[in-house]
Parts: structure tokens; C-alpha cells; sequence
């Protein structure tokens, strides 16, 4: 890793500590039970699980409306954070499913397996590790989940390589993140120092996509933008792809 990488790194680890152990400090961004409900996230399911697990939810959008939930499907949640959507994906998915976590925060790692205890879900697994080097085995997730994360990565063609590898045939990807509003070197605030306040590391939409074409995934396309800002150069957006099969098959994943 790169010193760039490490101090990039640990940026995003300092501020997501200090999350984990104080959410309801003014951090700059939406955050909250509210801010869940604004990105449509079901009433039902805030309902279901535990209060504070939604004083955590920084979600940037909702990536659960660009891609439809099996029973018995295995998710991946990139930068699960305190395990919000891992929450919500363990509930559409059911006890026959799978939801898998990874995120490089120690603390954040601790606090999404407490929320999975609180919420009585047994099926959520959490690792602590770079989503750009997945621990886990090719072709073994059906749908991969992020929320805001990616645009915190240093190199975000690596995390869509391993995305692309750790998919099955016919899986799909469903993400949330931050894109960029305007053109990055107009302002001052995109500066290096600006990673972990999802800034720095913000690619315009049409980069995103063609990562994500380039890294092997099908049909890429911008869903929407949502009302979220961390700065007035980003916006919150929902993607969506999928992984084909050698016969163009995309329906594995529901």
C-alpha cells in the first residue's frame, strides 16, 4: 500500500471512529432515523429493528430500490458502517439468506455486529477488511450493496474488479454513493484533505460508470440522484449492473 493510500486510509478511519463512538455529533451531513425515511427507506423496517441503530444511518441514498431481494440470497454490503443496510438486507433476505459485511473501521466493525445481536438477525457476517481486497471466495455473493463507501476508496477500479469477482453469474450490483456536481478543480474544498468527508474522492457520474464497465459489469447505468450533499460539488446517486453469465443470463439474482 501506497503512503498516499495510508494516510488516505486512515482519514476515513479517524472520522468514522469518532461516528461509531459519538453519532449524534454534527458531523457536517445528514445523518438519522430522518434521513433514512427521506431516502424511502421502509417505515416497516425502521420499525423492526432497533432505535439507535438508525442514529447511524448516513445513508446517501437507497440502494435497495434499484434491485430486487430473493429469499435466500447472499449480499455484500461494501463499507457496511454500524450495519444499517446489512440490517435492512438480512430482513429481505430472511433466515435462508446470507449478508456479509466488510468495512476497514475497526469500530464501526464492533458496532454493526453488536446492531446484528440487538436485531436478533443470525444470517449477518462482518469482516474487517479494505473493500478493495475482499476476503471471500470468486462467485459467491448474488447482490452487492453499498452506501456511500466507494467514494471513500483510493482506487475504485480495484473495488469494481473485486465487485465483478466475488459475483456470481447473473448477480447484481446496487449501490448508493457520492458523484461529483461540478467540475472538481473549480473549488478549493476538493482538496487531498477532503477524502473522508466524501469530497476528494468523488468521480463525476459518467467515470463512475465507465469503471464499472471497464471492471467487467454489464449494462452500468445511473438510477438517480438524490436530495443528499456533503458539499456543494457533491450529490448523492443510485447505480445499478450486473454480472453476466455466458449466455447473457442477468436473472440469478431476483
Amino acid at each position: 500500500m501506497s503512503e498516499s493510500s495510508c494516510t488516505h486510509d486512515q482519514q476515513v478511519i479517524e472520522l468514522y471512529t469518532a461516528l461509531a463512538n459519538n453519532p449524534a455529533r454534527d458531523f457536517g451531513w445528514e445523518k438519522g432515523r430522518q434521513n433514512a425515511l427521506n431516502h424511502g427507506y421502509n417505515e416497516t423496517w425502521i420499525a423492526h429493528l432497533p432505535a439507535q441503530l438508525w442514529d447511524y444511518c448516513a445513508a446517501v441514498g437507497n440502494p435497495f430500490t434499484a434491485c430486487a431481494f430473493r429469499a435466500g440470497a447472499t449480499v455484500l454490503d461494501l463499507g457496511c458502517g454500524a450495519g444499517v443496510d446489512l440490517c435492512v438486507a438480512a430482513l429481505l433476505v430472511g433466515a435462508q439468506g446470507t449478508v456479509i459485511g466488510v468495512d476497514i473501521t475497526p469500530a464501526m466493525v464492533q458496532l454493526a455486529r453488536l446492531h446484528a445481536i440487538q436485531a436478533k438477525l443470525e444470517n449477518i457476517i462482518v469482516h474487517e477488511a479494505s473493500i478493495e481486497q475482499l476476503p471471500l471466495p470468486d462467485n459467491s455473493v448474488d447482490i452487492i450493496i453499498s452506501n456511500g463507501a466507494i467514494n471513500l476508496a483510493g482506487s475504485k477500479q480495484k473495488v469494481f474488479e473485486e465487485a465483478w469477482r466475488i459475483l456470481r453469474p447473473g448477480g447484481r450490483l446496487s449501490i448508493a454513493d457520492m458523484i461529483r456536481d461540478e467540475p472538481c478543480e473549480q473549488v478549493h474544498s476538493c482538496d487531498n484533505d477532503s477524502w473522508a468527508d466524501c469530497v476528494a474522492g468523488t468521480l463525476d457520474k459518467q467515470e463512475l460508470l465507465d469503471i464499472m464497465k471497464t471492471s467487467g459489469f454489464h449494462a452500468p447505468e445511473c438510477v438517480a440522484t438524490t436530495h443528499y450533499r456533503t458539499a456543494r460539488t457533491t450529490v448523492g446517486a443510485t447505480f445499478r449492473a450486473s454480472k453476466v453469465t455466458d449466455t447473457g443470463n442477468t436473472v440469478h439474482a431476483g
